[in-house]
């Protein structure tokens, strides 16, 4: 079959009995429409029907359509040319999401699916990444809701770290997080999700009493170690000299707070990254943005020397920490969840796409993590 013909003014196409033909006209570097996008989901859609009944093929018609209505905003906004579905690759796998979507009544899945497409696009030259998109898709509608919540859930806590250098803030979002993915779900507690899961190649599974998962106590603090720095003893040495570095160079005060997890100690509420900080000057203008002079970046780089050392075996912060962790009711029950795991599991490339597909249909503003 050919497409293209060798100049833009004479095409050629043929194919076989009761097969679609779709011609894009003209130079292909312009992109593909909504329109013609759509077209080219509705030749898949008929390849995909071609072996059902009337009665089914109806039933799947509406489902694929709902797949449609969510994939093609989805990619819009990832590339408005649409140059993806120029590609026989993402074709073929578009064939594969309407089947999965056809196959299922649960409105979640043709989000997934769209996802998932989205994913595929923008993975476009990850060949790893690519492969475990399109497997994940053919399973989307055979895994089970808790399973893919409890996946998602191990996944978010081995890939997703606050921003925030606040520790109230930071856990609170993770809190917020979890919340989302949980969906108002009980995490299952036998063992049969991962059985399934495995089974469904999502994850891998050690042979049992070989390994196990590291117990939230110790596994937490080395994820989340920047909540675990040291500080600056209040009437020290050390804070008395960072005090007169900072008071002779005119840097306020507040950059020191009571440090949340040491009594007598302070740390530092900027970004570590030097470069990063600026003073915020208010005049009757508006807000002005001040970096900071090289000696002010240096006072900074001393009081981060002294002050920003890590020590996540400290029991005294680690006490601290956990009393403020129990505060949050998701994070308080994950943990007691994650610490009674029966058997130690790692989460495949098919896996990792099924999270990152569901977390995001929870959290679009969070980003892919491959």
């Amino acid at each position: 079959m050919e497409l293209i013909s060798k100049n833009n003014t004479e095409q050629q196409q043929t194919a076989g009995n009761n097969s679609n033909q779709i011609i894009i006209s003209g130079n292909l570097n312009v992109g593909i429409t909504e329109s013609q996008a759509r077209d080219i989901c509705k030749a898949e859609c008929a390849i995909a029907l071609q072996n059902w009944s009337f009665q089914a093929g109806v039933l799947a018609e509406k489902r694929i359509q709902k797949l449609e209505d969510k994939m093609l905003p989805k990619i819009l906004s990832y590339d408005e040319k649409l140059s993806i579905f120029g590609e026989p690759g993402f074709q073929i796998l578009i064939r594969k999401a309407q089947i999965a979507a056809a196959s299922s009544e649960r409105e979640s899945d043709y989000e997934m699916l769209a996802d998932l497409l989205l994913h595929r696009a923008e993975q476009h030259e990850n060949r790893e990444r690519r492969l475990g998109i399109s497997k994940a898709i053919e399973i989307v509608d055979q895994i089970d809701d808790l399973a893919l919540i409890a996946l998602s859930i191990v996944y978010a806590i081995s890939k997703y770290t606050p921003a925030s250098s606040n520790i109230h803030e930071g856990l609170g979002a993770l809190n917020k997080l979890y919340g989302k993915i949980l969906n108002k779900c009980k995490l299952p507690t036998d063992y049969a999700w991962m059985e399934h899961l495995d089974l469904l190649a999502a994850i891998r599974l050690s042979p049992s009493g070989i390994h196990s998962f590291k117990k939230m106590e110790e596994y937490i603090p080395e994820r989340l170690n920047y909540y675990f720095e040291e500080g600056l003893q209040v009437d020290s040495d050390d804070y008395n000299h960072v005090l007169e570095k900072f008071e002779s160079l005119n840097i306020p005060l507040s950059c020191l707070e009571r440090h949340p997890l040491r009594d007598g100690y302070v740390r530092l509420n900027v970004p570590k990254d030097i470069d990063n900080i600026v003073f915020i000057m208010k005049t009757q203008q508006g807000e002005i943005k001040m970096p900071l002079s090289e000696k002010q970046k240096d006072a900074f780089r001393l009081a981060n020397k002294i002050a920003f050392k890590t020590d996540s075996n400290n029991s005294e912060m680690k006490k601290a920490f956990w009393n403020i962790w129990d505060k949050y009711q998701n994070l308080k029950d994950i943990k007691l969840w994650w610490d009674k795991l029966e058997n130690h599991f790692s989460i495949t490339p098919v896996g990792v796409a099924l999270a990152n597909a569901y977390i995001r249909g929870k959290e679009p503003s969070i980003p892919c993590i491959y």
